[in-house]
């Protein structure tokens, strides 16, 4: 994870965070508490008048007979005014009136980068659960994207396997981040009705997938895919995340990032005392991150190089959401090809893995054709070298050849088997790309190519004895 500048930034109007450092919260989502404004000085008091001579007056006048008619005393009180009367009432000053201090703006709140989004949504998820730091940074590229799903065109599906408890931990968690998220206990296409009314983004937990809910989720990631629901179209792409049950090895669901949760005997994580402010105000942040990015996001796109074609369109979906971060694009690229690395060594040893493996050697001899014995003879040879004991019956690589799109025809009386045109050849190579590691084949190819010297050696051996 790259380096997080140290800032300041705003939350809500009128609190502010900094940089989450490695071992607490640095105080990144302390409130902000406002100056108090310092009142003005107070008035001086008046200086005291010096007594008044007018009762030595009076007393005196009053002595010699002469009582003055007019006078008034100073504490008479106005009379009040005559009933119906306009006139406003003359009230006396009884001293200066002090205006009211007057409270500096806050200012406005700054927008959360993409970087530290990443960074506290990875924290966040750290600190409640035993994720490993890949899958959980993995996770926060697609939170970020449910924010953004109503621009994008794939839709990537989030596949959590592992112990069931630790993968409702981490639904809940996502409940709290994603854009107007739903939890729901097992998934059906009748479903799709209600959903399209309430949800953006569907947490289902479906530990028993068939093919039939694959293909419906497959379907859900494509923007422009719709369903029939009576007499009308329903829109039902959404943002999913579904736990898949406790077998890493589940159904393929198209545009799929897959997170496994391995089984752990540890006690939870301790919740640190920041985790509960920061999981109340994220999606404050990324409300406001949307809000400030939707339409450069609109208008904005990403194509990444040297991965698959399936690979790169999640790596574009996930990536449009990351604005002015090119580096956190390109660790979003790397995460992702890990991935599909690991999952190429998943598939490596199932049959289908094994035949593909076995025709593109076979295609790469200068043959024009291979029959289907030959296919399932190149496959066992594999499988021997691999230390494997498993072998492949010629029925079994012909139904696994018409699984994979390779249709086999009657070559010659001897038995069915491919013909390697141009067509076949394409074809071949794009199986390729999905089932068989290069680093793998290159390693069978050289094993192949040292048992064949081997044999060259002992038959000459044998020539000159």
């Amino acid at each position: 994870m790259p380096d997080v500048p140290e800032v300041t930034l705003l939350l809500t109007a009128g609190e502010y965070v900094k940089k989450p450092t490695e071992h607490d919260d640095g105080g990144c989502f302390a409130p902000f508490v406002p100056p108090v404004p310092v009142a003005p000085a107070p008035a001086p008091a008046p200086k005291p008048k010096p007594p008044s001579l007018m009762p030595l007056i009076d007393s005196i006048l009053a002595d010699i007979g002469c009582v003055p008619t007019d006078a008034t005393p100073e504490t008479e009180v106005p009379a009040p005014a005559a009933a119906g009367s306009t006139d406003d009432v003359e009230m006396p000053l009884t001293g200066e009136q002090l205006s009211a201090p007057v409270e500096a703006p806050l200012p406005p709140p700054r927008m959360a980068t993409a970087v530290e989004l990443v960074a506290w949504i990875t924290r966040s998820l750290m600190a409640q659960t035993y994720l490993p730091a890949d899958a959980a940074e993995l996770i926060a590229f697609w939170v970020i994207s449910t924010y953004f799903q109503d621009v994008l065109t794939v839709l990537p599906c989030l596949i959590i396997t592992g112990p069931a408890h630790d993968a409702g931990v981490v639904l809940h968690l996502l409940y709290n981040l994603c854009r107007r998220a739903a939890l729901l206990a097992g998934f059906r296409r009748s479903d799709l009705g209600v959903l399209s009314w309430g949800c953006q983004t569907n947490l289902i937990s479906e530990p028993n997938l068939d093919k039939r809910t694959v293909a419906l989720l497959s379907s859900m990631t494509d923007r422009n895919c719709s369903v029939v629901d009576g007499q009308s179209l329903i829109k039902h792409a959404k943002s999913t995340a579904i736990y898949a049950g406790e077998n890493p090895i589940t159904h393929k669901i198209l545009n799929s990032i897959h997170i496994h949760i391995s089984p752990s005997n540890s006690a939870p994580p301790t919740r640190p005392a920041w985790l509960q402010t920061m999981m109340e105000r994220l999606p404050v942040h990324l409300d406001l991150y949307r809000k400030m990015n939707l339409s450069y996001v609109k208008q904005w796109t990403w194509v990444p190089f040297g991965v698959s074609s399936e690979t790169a369109a999640i790596a574009t979906a996930l990536a449009r959401g990351i604005v002015d971060a090119p580096e956190l694009r390109q660790k979003l690229l790397t995460l992702l090809q890990v991935q599909d690395r690991q999952q190429l060594y998943k598939r490596s040893g199932a049959p289908e893995a094994l035949v593909v493996e076995a025709v593109l050697a076979l295609s790469r001899q200068d043959r024009l054709h291979a029959y289907t014995s030959e296919v399932a003879g190149e496959a066992n040879r594999i499988l021997e070298l691999r230390g494997e004991r498993l072998k492949l019956s010629p029925e079994t690589v012909g139904r696994r050849l018409c699984q994979l799109g390779l249709r086999t025809c009657r070559l010659t009386l001897a038995g069915n088997g491919l013909t390697f045109d141009k067509a076949t050849v394409a074809l071949i190579q794009q199986l390729a790309v999905v089932y068989v590691e290069e680093d793998l084949l290159a390693q069978t190819e050289n094993l192949h190519d040292s048992q064949t010297t081997g044999n060259k050696k002992v038959e000459e051996v044998e020539e000159v004895v």
